[in-house]
């Protein structure tokens, strides 16, 4: 039977990319909701069947909400979905309404964090030391009863809950998606000092390497982070329906 991955995205953001290939690999289907167009619930009960949800990066921001109540809905349905016992995947902006929602904090980062980065991991079987992509103005301190597992002179870069695994790093993006950043936020990438064409040429060039760091994070998200104290996958053991 094929499982459901719910992605929570912004419209101009919507591409689960290396992350979502690797998920329908594993025999998941992607079902998305945007959380600009008002479609996130407050409860993972409202949304079907739901075995597994991923929050993707948004342009929003977490320190200075666009939409407060859009934030403070996909906040309360972060906690259903952990309380629910479906497997969560945070990333980036994703990863700071995790913290926010499970009481830890979000601030404007001294200076973007923009370019290839590495992270000090305390546990590189499931958060490799990258190189990543990093694409924000942001830091994370994460929820009091989070452990931290990577981290770098910018901040938090990884953490976990139980059934939950929020990163600040983009493992799921392609290069047309970088592309489009870069067009959209040109200043981030002045700011950073970075050359534009030798930015996009190095992610191309890291294709191979980036997909096959995307797939090792998913596969050990899935077979982790997404299992509960019994060793069994969450996402196996119950589909949650609306009522």
């Amino acid at each position: 039977m094929t499982k459901t991955v719910l992605v929570v995205a912004n419209r101009s953001d919507a591409d689960s990319g290396y992350v979502g290939e690797r998920l329908v690999q594993r025999g998941y289907q992607l079902r998305t909701l945007l959380r600009d167009a008002g479609e996130v619930p407050a409860d993972v009960s409202a949304a079907g069947d739901v075995d597994l949800v991923v929050l993707l990066g948004s342009e929003w921001s977490v320190h200075a909400p666009s939409d407060e109540q859009s934030l403070d809905d996909e906040c309360a349905f972060a906690r259903s979905v952990q309380a629910a016992g479906v497997p969560l995947l945070g990333i980036c902006y994703g990863a700071q309404v995790i913290a926010q929602a499970f009481g830890g904090r979000v601030s404007l980062a001294p200076e973007p964090e923009v370019g290839w980065v590495h992270v000090q991991t305390q546990d590189p079987a499931l958060v490799g030391a990258g190189p990543w992509l990093q694409y924000h103005v942001d830091t994370i301190d994460a929820p009091p009863e989070a452990e931290v597992l990577a981290t770098n002179a910018c901040g938090q870069q990884a953490f976990v809950l139980p059934g939950v695994l929020a990163v600040q790093f983009h493992p799921e993006v392609r290069p047309h998606t970088l592309a489009d950043w870069v067009r959209r936020w040109p200043q981030r990438l002045a700011d950073a000092g970075l050359d534009e064409a030798a930015f996009l040429a190095e992610t191309d060039a890291r294709v191979p390497a980036s997909r096959a760091s995307a797939y090792a994070l998913v596969d050990a998200f899935l077979d982790r982070v997404a299992r509960d104290g019994d060793g069994q996958d969450r996402s196996e053991a119950s589909s949650h329906s609306s009522p």
